[in-house]
């Protein structure tokens, strides 16, 4: 069990570390989006806190990693909060992303796929937990600058009771 975590912490690492070095070596022609929106916890113990928490998220996109045949790279910060009744908790995620672009006819219109992998940490109840994730996306770009997401989280394991900080969030976006 042990041996097959360290397999996995190691894979991911070495992945991780081949793609911000590529994405970092062209930070020169980088773009930043600021995102709003919810976040909506399909874990039942995260859903107990409140069903919906508060989605905010900075990316920077860089061209794409030619090996993996992407359009662009993406390094991103996520945060997932709630403050209800006295109880808080977040979720914050750092991601490296690959998105493969399609244009929608001939319009400014275009539609992103999102295939992103990093680090989660989870501050729910107790000591914060840090763990490893992914992320599946969609992106509708209405144009050049404002854009409507939908991603889906899903996490490691953490706490006593085995959560997942799995969940959807929508987050409206902004690229400066």
């Amino acid at each position: 069990m042990m041996m097959t975590r360290w397999i996995r912490g190691s894979a991911l690492g070495a992945l991780m570390t081949i793609l911000l070095t590529t994405a970092s070596a062209q930070l020169e022609d980088a773009a930043a989006r600021l995102r709003f929106g919810a976040y909506f916890p399909s874990d039942t113990d995260l859903q107990a806190f409140n069903k919906t928490w508060f989605a905010v998220g900075l990316t920077f996109t860089t061209a794409g990693v030619p090996l993996l045949g992407s359009d662009a790279t993406e390094l991103s910060a996520d945060l997932f909060t709630h403050q209800t009744g006295g109880s808080r908790g977040t979720v914050t995620s750092l991601l490296v992303t690959q998105v493969y672009e399609q244009p929608i006819r001939e319009t400014d219109a275009r539609l992103q796929l999102r295939l992103g992998a990093g680090l989660y940490i989870v501050d729910t109840t107790g000591p914060s937990k840090n763990i490893f994730g992914g992320r599946v996306g969609l992106t509708l770009w209405l144009n050049d600058s404002y854009s409507v997401e939908l991603n889906f989280d899903v996490t490691d394991r953490f706490g006593a009771n085995k959560d997942r900080a799995n969940g959807f969030s929508l987050t409206v976006g902004y690229q400066f």
